[in-house]
């Protein structure tokens, strides 16, 4: 008992081991990326008082325990320094509850309320710095050891306590918008905070104390304070992760917020083209630029191709908007100067107004997918919720539930529309089309649902589903005998990157014993250099265990002639609004001969999509197209109705 009782046996040493942790902790804050937020200015803050009351603590047990430093020092010197570390010491408390509330986007919004939160540390301050004339409030015995004046001396503890019942309060009403993680960290620090309390009453150390404070310092700088999750390190704005957690958070304290939206028209794919340090300035310069209009912590970066700006207490109709909209548009005018040289951006607004317009984080998901549909349409005038059509939202919601299940409800159906080759003048490949009949909806278009099954994480089981189906055809029908030499399956971007891709599809045409010269896969082209690898890698492994691949609606992506001459891909499928055009103009008809001569050029074979009519087969087939596809020859029908389209034709 007298180990713990008796604190000069080890008090030194604790003291010692937790400056250590504090300069580690400051050291590893200081080296974080430079980012805008409250928080983070706050922690800083922390540390530093952690830090000076570490070193005002050893400056007291040195003077306790060598004589050399209580020669030095004398009675005065202590004194001071025992009062300067009781001052940064609840300082603290009143430093914490601010942590506490940064993190979960509160602030005091009245003169009352900040009243209430400074008082209590404002009168320890005032009571300890009394000491330095006075002995009210407490002594030093002749060692040099502060001693309370009880009952009053002890009154300065009641801060520290109502500081903790109020950081209790917020942990039960809000740790619930954190990951768990953040949240064990979280009750961690408040648990160590509190510990430190009775330890350093029973031990009448204080070492103790700054032990467990440098302990959750370094806890809370590995977890709320690591930029990774929260923060995009290239622009310093907030990521998705850190929007999503401000929105819930916001929605529970019932705050009225609006997040007025700047989309930037194909940002990722300037970015893209650009060198990795050229991006990266550019995402800083607009940062900083946007950063002027919103409060530290209130602008987010939450995906390639936009910046947020929160704005607190703000309808979407208030007049902050609006001059926030105009200065943002004046200098979207001008063109961006980077590393030399210069871009020119062009912006799109918008504003979502909450809670008013929006009341949950899945509906904000929700409307946003409407309002990046609509953005594609207008970028002239600021985009707000009341403009957009949300019976669209709804009919989305409906389409992904039925999307969810429509495997295990069977109603899903691939049909097939035969390609026409006329050098043969015979049907021998066909394109599978999925198709999707709700039993009260009726057929829904794959234009809606295929982006939605993107989105709901289907995607990847309807791919598999379509390629087994075709291969049971094959394998069970008379197709082979009727002419069917191979089959078009689309592929999705997702599919394209996932890395069992190959494994998968081999597998699946092994299961029916299909050849793979039987399959060709259809692709559509991206500009994402990160996806572009990784499928350039799958079409590789596939075309080596050949399989062959058509690049689908060609002429409408982010086609160049450098980009196309090295396209792993043995037909090019021209799209069907190219061969409508063509026939409405000269000048695009003009566009599609060309094209036609380039990738004839380039050996490969031509697919031309949405053929309707005979002038446009004729033109199509004197222009030396491998294949026709469209109205004209066939619609997509069931699998029964295919073969038996084969045999009519093919004989």
């Amino acid at each position: 008992m007298e180990l713990i009782t008796k604190p000069q046996s080890y008090d030194l040493c604790f003291s010692i081991a937790s400056l250590v942790l504090v300069l580690v902790t400051l050291l590893i804050h200081v080296s974080e990326e430079k980012y805008f937020s409250r928080q983070r200015y706050i922690f800083g803050a922390i540390v530093l008082n952690a830090l000076l009351v570490n070193l005002f603590g050893i400056t007291h047990l040195l003077y306790l325990y060598s004589d050399v430093v209580r020669d030095f020092l004398g009675p005065a010197g202590n004194r001071y320094a025992v009062i300067s570390e009781k001052i940064f010491t609840y300082l603290i408390p009143y430093c914490s509850i601010l942590y506490v509330m940064s993190i979960f986007q509160i602030e005091p919004d009245n003169l009352r309320k900040k009243a209430y939160l400074v008082i209590p540390t404002a009168y320890a301050v005032l009571a300890f710095a009394l000491g330095f004339f006075g002995d009210f409030f407490f002594t030093f015995n002749e060692r040099g050891n502060l001693k309370f004046f009880y009952p009053h001396g002890a009154t300065v503890n009641i801060g520290v306590w109502l500081y903790l019942i109020f950081a209790f309060y917020l942990y039960i009403k809000y740790t619930r918008t954190l990951s768990s993680e953040k949240a064990v960290a979280l009750w961690i620090y408040f648990f160590l905070m509190l510990g430190a309390i009775p330890i350093r009453i029973i031990t009448k150390s204080s070492a103790i104390f700054e032990f467990s404070l440098s302990i959750s310092l370094l806890l809370c700088v590995y977890t709320f304070q690591n930029p990774s999750e929260f923060v995009d390190k290239l622009s310093g704005a907030g990521t998705r992760n850190a929007l999503n957690f401000t929105i819930t958070t916001n929605l529970l304290q019932k705050k009225e917020f609006t997040l007025f939206g700047i989309h930037i028209n194909r940002f990722s794919v300037i970015l893209g083209s650009e060198s990795p340090e050229t991006s990266a300035d550019l995402k800083l310069q607009i940062s900083k630029y946007l950063q002027q209009y919103c409060h530290d912590g209130n602008l987010f970066f939450p995906d390639n191709d936009e910046y947020i700006l929160l704005f607190s207490g703000v309808t979407p109709d208030e007049s902050v908007i609006t001059r926030t909209e105009d200065q943002i548009r004046k200098r979207f005018k001008e063109p961006w100067r980077v590393r030399g040289g210069e871009v020119k951006l062009f912006e799109s607004p918008y504003a979502i107004g909450f809670p008013d317009e929006v009341d949950t984080i899945e509906r904000y998901g929700e409307v946003m997918g409407v309002i990046e549909k609509a953005l594609t349409r207008q970028n002239r005038e600021i985009l707000r919720v009341s403009d957009l059509n949300m019976k669209v939202v709804e009919h989305d919601k409906k389409i992904d539930g039925i999307v969810k299940h429509a495997l295990e409800d069977k109603l899903f159906e691939v049909y097939y529309q035969p390609i026409y080759s006329p050098e043969t003048g015979k049907f021998s490949s066909c394109e599978a089309l999925l198709r999707l009949k709700d039993p009260q909806l009726g057929f829904i278009s794959p234009a809606i649902f295929m982006p939605i099954a993107e989105r709901n994480g289907t995607i990847l089981s309807i791919d598999r589903f379509v390629l087994a189906s075709v291969c049971e055809m094959i394998s069970t029908s008379e197709a082979r005998k009727y002419g069917l030499e191979y089959v078009e399956v689309n592929l999705s971007v997702v599919d394209c990157i996932q890395t069992n891709l190959a494994e998968n599809v081999i597998n699946t045409l092994n299961k029916y014993n299909v050849d793979t010269s039987e399959i060709n896969l259809e692709i559509t082209e991206t500009s994402e250099q990160g996806i572009t690898s990784v499928m350039y890698e799958n079409i590789n492994k596939l075309t080596e265990c050949g399989l062959s691949f058509s690049m689908d609606d060609f002429g409408t992506g982010y086609s160049n002639i450098a980009r196309i001459s090295n396209m792993p891909v043995k037909i090019f499928k021209l799209d069907k609004s190219i061969i409508q055009s063509a026939f409405d103009s000269e000048v695009s008809y003009m566009v599609m001969l060309n094209l036609i001569k380039i990738i004839k050029s380039l050996n490969k074979e031509i697919v031309a999509e949405g053929v309707e009519t005979g002038e446009q087969a004729r033109q199509i087939i004197k222009l030396g197209c491998d294949h026709i596809q469209g109205f004209f020859y066939a619609r997509p029908m069931p699998k029964d109705n295919f073969i038996e389209f084969l045999r009519d034709h093919n004989g």
